[in-house]
């Protein structure tokens, strides 16, 4: 459970609307993003290679929901230089450990239904 409300987040600011979750296993997890509810063509499906117990921690969460509440990232780019963040909700010690936590995801999308057909991943970069 921990990390379809990981990815919802993540892949909220993104641009998800909703996701469908298609399959979960011990080690990785399977959905659909949808972009646009009433535009069945505005869907891309995805793996994520993460379990339960190595999801991202609260920090790096509210970190995406800060960047998406503020519209801070476009497409997947964030857009104000990250040292020019007013990020208080994070202890400062552990901010740079955070932002590389963030750096560090990805969910890899996955084309016509096939694990081994993966075209592009989704990340957030700066």
């Amino acid at each position: 459970m921990k990390r379809q409300i990981f990815l919802k987040s993540f892949l909220g600011a993104l641009g998800a609307v909703e996701i469908l979750w298609t399959d979960i296993q011990i080690d990785k997890i399977y959905g659909t993003v949808i972009y646009d509810i009433s535009d069945p063509e505005e869907r891309q499906d995805f793996v994520c290679y993460m379990t339960e117990n190595n999801v991202p921690n609260d920090d790096v969460k509210m970190l995406i929901d800060f960047l998406s509440k503020n519209e801070l990232i476009d497409i997947d780019k964030i857009i104000t230089p990250i040292n020019e963040l007013e990020i208080d909700f994070i202890d400062k010690s552990k901010l740079d450990n955070v932002w590389n936590d963030l750096f560090n995801i990805e969910v890899h999308m996955i084309d016509d239904g096939v694990e081994s057909k993966q075209s592009d991943k989704y990340f957030i970069h700066d």
